[in-house]
């Protein structure tokens, strides 16, 4: 099949009123549960229309805003006390923010890739280094905790940015957004890492999308890949809806405003950062930027790695500052979190590159991801294909997600952040949700835990307690997918589309009603 047969075409139109919203009161059984312990649900007299201070997406914003206020003190402990003893994992405040500021020189004046080689993309070094330079007010031993707090502060307004386009995206079903402003994930890893950059400049780009503006939408998620690569996979399922719904040229302008905005943001800062390699325990410059060497080698000048020969006779090998997140990426093993490093547990602990010499990138492993995940792609893309009604776009991008984090040998806890607002618009039922969530916050207290036995044995918890929360999760998460995998199959089922309107995030993908035939509907 490649054709869609039997679709209510829809116009995105307006933002719907108060009266067109779904309320999860009256559609979800855990919200219904809820609510009756406080009076009930709105009856049929309620005034849900006309002009209100408290609509849905300013109460959305409020919990959000609460949510990461309690984020903030969960995490306090660790800006404030010193991190021995295991602190940070017994009190499970620890925070990549904190401990980065010292780790990327920071502290020190150093400028992201310039004269330091981040490990991140881009558009999060500018991030780091903006948030660096306002904490430069306050004296010395002030700023580590400042920095922190300025942080926040950005990835708070990230995180509602995030809420809205959430709620946006979301169509009648604004209160879904609701779940992604409570989302326990979002408390405990809302400032983990600085992934909500990225994933407030993917929503944004999704918006765009939505309202049928493909430039913008490709510009926002090369930012959003600019700070973080995973929003780059998002094109997989776009290519797959557009080759069904025969809607080609969107997503070919997407395409090439993404790649271009990727260049022209990574590019400029490649050029002017220097190489660097680890010289007895530090990381030195051992060559100069690309720009200073075009005239005289060309184009290998642009080469992200080149072999320099040190005065003492060694030789090592330089990684231009803005390659060494692809390089990292290479080099690393199985991560703790993982099922690469549970069938590395399962083989006695052996991984399956062994004697690797220093520098040397585990080739197994590294095919092994990359196959599974392909398998995996081509696995959605043929569901995409033969479903019996055209996916929703945030339908196939959260099965794509679930894919990459599971097959990936890298499954940091944060990374469960970029799942929530994919899976609120997937498939917006509360029961699965809070399933999937628990197991979360399972498997950051085993996790930590772990570490405390792991650095000290005979306290904290066993890799097999730790393994054990990590398998549950993931059968969490594929059992959510799952779900959406049944509506997909059985669109009867997609409590989305339960009232005949089609994607509301598709935005080209869904055809437009006739203009007499759209005035009706919003008049």
């Amino acid at each position: 099949m490649g054709h869609d047969s039997g679709v209510t075409a829809v116009d995105p139109g307006p933002a719907p009123d108060a009266a067109a919203l779904v309320l999860p009161s009256a559609d979800d059984p855990v919200v219904a549960g809820a609510v009756s312990a406080v009076g009930g649900p709105p009856g049929r007299h309620a005034r849900l229309t006309g002009r209100r201070l408290w609509t849905p997406v300013r109460v959305i914003v409020v919990l959000t805003l609460l949510t990461c206020t309690l984020g903030f003190l969960q995490k306090a402990p660790c800006r404030t006390h010193a991190w021995a003893d295991e602190y940070q994992y017994t009190r499970a405040c620890y925070t990549d923010v904190y401990a980065l500021y010292f780790a990327e020189g920071l502290n020190d004046g150093k400028r992201p890739y310039l004269d330091h080689p981040v490990e991140y993309p881009v558009v999060m070094g500018v991030a780091m280094e903006a948030a660096a330079k306002l904490v430069r007010v306050f004296p010395a031993d002030e700023r580590p905790k400042r920095f922190y707090d300025v942080t926040w502060a950005l990835l708070t307004a990230c995180a509602v940015v995030v809420a809205v386009t959430t709620a946006r995206l979301a169509g009648r079903r604004q209160w879904d957004a609701a779940m992604f402003a409570l989302a326990p994930v979002l408390l405990l890893h809302g400032t983990t890492n600085w992934d909500l950059i990225a994933m407030a400049l993917a929503g944004l780009g999704l918006v765009a999308w939505a309202r049928r503006r493909p430039v913008a939408a490709g510009a926002l998620l090369g930012l959003a890949t600019a700070a973080k690569l995973y929003p780059v996979l998002f094109l997989v399922p776009l290519a797959v809806l557009c080759l069904r719904a025969r809607k080609i040229r969107p997503f070919v302008v997407t395409a090439v405003a993404t790649v271009l905005m990727i260049l022209a943001v990574s590019l400029p800062v490649y050029v002017a950062s220097p190489y660097f390699a680890d010289v007895k325990g530090q990381q030195t410059v051992v060559a100069t930027r690309p720009l200073d060497r075009l005239g005289s080698e060309g184009l290998r000048a642009l080469s992200p790695h080149v072999d320099v020969r040190l005065p003492d006779g060694t030789t090592v090998h330089g990684v231009n500052a803005v390659y060494r997140f692809f390089d990292l990426n290479q080099l690393r093993g199985a991560d703790w979190d993982s099922l690469w490093f549970a069938l590395q547990t399962a083989r006695g602990g052996t991984p399956l590159d062994q004697n690797l010499e220093p520098g040397q990138a585990p080739k197994r492993l590294n095919d092994g991801v990359a196959a599974l995940f392909l398998l995996a792609l081509a696995g959605i893309a043929v569901l995409a294909w033969k479903a019996p009604r055209r996916p929703r776009l945030p339908q196939l991008l959260f099965l794509t997600m679930v894919a990459f984090l599971l097959t990936n040998k890298v499954f940091s806890p944060q990374y469960s952040i970029w799942l929530l607002p994919l899976a609120v618009l997937a498939r917006p039922r509360w029961r699965p949700f809070l399933a999937w969530q628990a197991t979360e916050v399972l498997v950051l207290f085993s996790r930590f835990y772990f570490f405390v036995g792991n650095d000290k044995p005979g306290q904290g918890l066993p890799v097999s307690w730790f393994l054990g929360a990590v398998i549950l999760r993931d059968l969490a998460l594929l059992g959510f997918a799952g779900l959406v995998v049944r509506d997909i199959l059985r669109p009867e089922h997609d409590v989305v589309r339960a009232d005949g309107t089609d994607d509301p995030a598709g935005g080209p993908l869904v055809d437009p009603l006739p203009r007499r035939q759209r005035a009706a509907a919003t008049s």
